[in-house]
């Protein structure tokens, strides 16, 4: 210990006596180390975390799956009893379903996230409550559903824990509901954190066989000890082809079971960016490493006279190596705690504005496992990059070294120029890979969404059942709020549609197109449906381009009509006006016919990737829904109209809340968020590598002008002009960053197969990308090169062979 902190010392003193080599040092691994540390917290807190799930690897979740359009669903009240009844792999099965509660409080209501759940369901996820009980088999019978279970957070904010609110009653959608539990926050399927639980009662329509297909809840299972997924999957497809067998769905359709894990259900989406992400990071920590040793080694040269005369004082080779590791791992710990504040600041911020709405953030954090990787790093870092080094600096030749005025000619030249080598290389599929996100994001927001975004409000109004139980009820709500709502100041024209676009709710089901005859067990034809009141095209701006649009005309019990997009026309009826044809939806011989009165552009619903299904639209009054958001085009600023809509719905129903107000620009812009964000941080790694990179040739290239001075003055003194020496050195610092190009171009492709999931319209390979950057590479290499080339060009030979 006595050696080893008179190395620390002695390292601490040398720092000081080079600052420019200590500030690059600790700046190269600060950066690396930091990058990589936020990412890990990240990844660590989103996907390697187990979910706060009882045995969370044994909880999936069960669908229908539609292979031939590549769709996937819930499962229907019908199905969801048969799978729980005939399984043989499920300790346990509950189904679930969205639910939107008004709560009614002393002042103003507020809308919360809720879930209706069958009884199994807190058990199949294995969570206790943290007070009270879950729901019980009764209480999934209508009549008995009147009961809540609260989350932990809603606990905690508006009854201070106090476990005395179970047993009371709240009033919750006009109804008086019983508090009998509390559960533990952190878990839920989606990234809106449930507040509020009521169990799901199914009516006799709900569990109607003739309604298979009528596919609203999602269903989640608890695997029996030892029943794999691979095998859960195999009883699932036995009970799929039992259904078909025996008839027990009213489709005659080439449909299936699919199963997943809970956890690829929560966060399957976000891995691939972040398994990028963090492949980006470990190649900027590379090149930082290789930096760093660059740095040693020069260092180490530097000090061959120091290190001789050690050596002939009696110092050990050992003893030498252990002095410069010391000095390395110093560096490496130093730089590393910096990193880890650089990482502490940036998942602070990540955390708190979470710009690509990504799941489990609220388990991101700098903890243990973070601080024993960042600590692995850096000690490692500090190690095998300073190994190389010391082994070098440790064998001096001690005649020539302490011979005055002799010089190294060599120095670890050649492992230098390896190491700038592997940084171009890294540096060029760091570059392939932005260059490829930011061509993809480019085409992403340059796709026409069919609507027009700007000066529009959007929110929500959700009606309860109990005071709202008929749909002429629920239209007449919504008529007189968009009536009212047009005539605010500022408003230009007002919809309503039951699945705005951008808000990643589709209701999407199988229709008839009279005259059209599908081929055999097809699927299809399937189309996005959506319910709209009059006037909601105007709000989006989405043309009409065909016909007329919704009026008040379309009134319930008079004739049935739609409105479809114009993808759907030009399929089924193409070179005809889709004026006066008919679709309809509906099982037996006699379908739900509606007439075609309009057709209008095609709009994207939630993203370019997801944007291929056909439209159909419904009057409201002939289609009810007790949800519908709200689309208000104003003159100015929408979002300093929502005191004014807020106060009029409230005139309307002083127990109706609105809420997700935002403008819709807002939403048109989260629908491009996680591109965006992944070509940013792509773009910022891949600036910093190819900053790395240009030091490393800059000063592998200043290394070798220094070392080849003698050189240099002896050609120059022979008549060499100084364009001949210009260009000898250009070669040089060319030759190394073409070898790195060369060898990157071959990671790149590998990369880019990797981000194919990540890209929109662009290909792996892009011939275009790949060259930009690679030219644009030799441009930095040139540049980074020419400063040490310049300072050759000005070597006097007199004063070299003199000094020599």
């Amino acid at each position: 210990m006595t050696t080893l902190l008179q190395d620390i010392r002695y390292a601490l003193r040398s720092f000081r006596k080079a600052p420019g080599f200590t500030i690059t040092a600790l700046l190269t691994v600060a950066l690396g180390v930091g990058a990589n540390t936020a990412i890990f917290s990240v990844v660590n807190g989103v996907l390697l975390r187990p979910l706060p799930l009882g045995d969370p690897e044994r909880v999936v979740l069960v669908g229908h799956d539609y292979k031939s359009i590549n769709l996937k669903a819930g499962v229907s009240g019908a199905g969801f009893k048969f799978y729980q009844a005939q399984n043989r792999v499920f300790e346990k099965a509950a189904a679930f379903t969205g639910w939107e509660a008004n709560l009614a409080r002393d002042g103003e209501p507020e809308r919360l996230v809720g879930q209706r759940v069958t009884s199994e369901y807190f058990a199949a996820l294995g969570i206790a409550p943290v007070a009270g009980r879950g729901f019980t088999a009764e209480e999934e019978q209508l009549g008995n559903e009147k009961v809540l279970v609260l989350s932990e957070g809603l606990w905690a904010r508006d009854f201070g824990r106090d476990r005395s609110v179970i047993g009371k009653s709240l009033v919750v959608n006009g109804e008086s509901h019983l508090v009998v539990g509390v559960m533990p926050n952190g878990f839920q399927f989606g990234t809106d954190p449930i507040a509020i639980w009521k169990p799901l009662a199914f009516t006799p329509d709900q569990v109607d066989p003739n309604c298979w297909g009528c596919e609203w809840m999602a269903m989640v299972a608890r695997l029996k000890p030892g029943v794999t997924i691979d095998a859960a999957q195999k009883d699932l497809d036995r009970l799929a082809a039992d259904v078909r067998q025996n008839q027990l769905s009213n489709r005659d359709s080439d449909w299936g079971l699919y199963t997943k894990a809970a956890t690829e259900q929560v966060v399957g989406n976000v891995r691939p960016a972040l398994l990028v992400l963090m492949g980006a990071v470990g190649f900027v920590l590379l090149i930082a490493c290789a930096n760093l040793a660059n740095l040693l080694l020069a260092r180490a040269t530097a000090r061959q006279r120091e290190i001789a005369v050690r050596t002939a004082m009696g110092a050990s080779r050992l003893r030498l190596a252990r002095q410069l590791l010391t000095e390395s791992v110093l560096l490496s710990v130093i730089g590393g705690a910096g990193g880890l504040l650089l990482a502490y600041v940036a998942v602070r911020g990540l955390v708190a504005s979470n710009p690509v709405n990504l799941p489990r953030m609220d388990a991101v954090g700098v903890d243990g496992t973070v601080l024993l990787f960042t600590s692995a790093i850096t000690v490692l870092l500090g190690l095998v990059f300073g190994l190389a080094p010391a082994i070098q600096a440790a064998r001096p030749a001690l005649q020539g070294m302490l011979k005055d005025g002799v010089r190294s000619t060599h120095g670890g030249a050649g492992l230098r120029a390896t190491l700038v080598v592997s940084e171009v290389a890294l540096a060029l599929v760091l570059l392939i890979g932005a260059g490829l996100m930011m061509k993809s994001f480019r085409k992403w927001v340059s796709v026409d969404p069919g609507f027009n975004s700007e000066q529009v409000l959007t929110f929500g109004i959700s009606l309860p059942n109990a005071k709202y139980p008929e749909g002429a009820q629920q239209t007449a709500f919504f008529e007189r709020v968009r009536q009212e709502l047009a005539a605010l100041p500022g408003v230009v024209a007002v919809g309503g549609n039951a699945s705005l676009p951008m808000t990643n709710n589709n209701w999407t089901r199988s229709f008839r197109v009279e005259g059209y005859q599908p081929p055999p067990k097809a699927n299809g034809p399937w189309g996005d449906f959506r319910t709209v009141t009059p006037g909601y095209f105007a709000a989006m701006g989405i043309p009409v381009k065909e016909g007329r649009e919704f009026d008040a005309s379309d009134a319930a019990g008079g004739r049935m009509v739609a409105i479809v997009d114009e993808v759907l026309a030009k399929k089924y009826w193409p070179g005809q006006s889709a004026l006066g044809k008919r679709v309809g939806y509906g099982g037996g011989e006699t379908p739900r016919w509606l007439e075609v009165v309009g057709v209008v552009g095609h709009v994207m619903q939630n993203s370019p990737k997801d944007d291929e299904h056909t439209q159909l639209y419904q009057p409201v009054a002939q289609a009810p829904f007790t949800g519908l958001g709200f689309a208000v085009k104003t003159r100015g600023e929408p979002l300093a109209l929502v005191p004014a809509v807020r106060k009029l719905v409230l005139a309307v129903d002083p127990q109706q809340p609105i809420y997700d107000v935002r403008a819709m620009e807002e939403r048109f812009s989260g629908s491009s968020s996680q591109p965006r964000f992944l070509s940013l941080l792509l773009g910022l790694f891949a600036a910093v590598a190819a900053t790395l990179a240009a030091v490393g040739i800059y000063g592998v290239m200043s290394y070798t002008v220094a070392q080849q001075t003698r050189e240099l003055g002896i050609r120059m003194a022979l008549g060499a002009e100084t364009g001949n020496v210009l260009r000898l050195v250009l070669n040089r610092g060319l030759i190394l960053a073409g070898v790195g190009i060369a060898l990157g171009v071959g990671g790149a492709l590998g990369l880019g197969k990797v981000m194919s999931t990540q890209l929109f319209q662009t290909k792996a390979a892009d011939p275009v990308v790949f060259g930009v950057v690679s030219i644009g590479l030799v441009g930095v290499a040139l540049l980074a090169t020419l400063i040490p080339a310049r300072r050759a060009m000005r070597v006097d030979p007199i004063v070299a062979l003199r000094s020599e």
